[in-house]
């Protein structure tokens, strides 16, 4: 599974994870970083219910279940690379 991205960009900061659509921004670190779990949250149902048989879609399968089982902190953690 790709590692996440967090960057210093225009006053603020920026998240992303390569390969994947789904990028987040915030005034703040913490608030990008809020952000981008919400949009990774987004990401798993929009997977769900209609992006799993899309082929560039597919492989996102593992990062989908991870997102859907953790907890914010889980994934504020693995964002901001505290979770090996």
């Amino acid at each position: 599974m790709a590692r996440a991205r967090v960057i210093p960009e225009g006053g603020g900061w920026s998240v992303f994870v390569p390969g994947l659509p789904v990028a987040a921004d915030g005034a703040t670190f913490d608030a990008a970083i809020t952000e981008m779990i919400a949009a990774l949250r987004e990401y798993a149902v929009d997977w769900q219910e209609r992006l799993l048989h899309a082929p560039n879609h597919r492989e996102h399968r593992e990062l989908v279940r991870f997102v859907s089982r953790s907890e914010d902190e889980r994934l504020r953690a693995w964002l901001v690379g505290a979770e090996q």
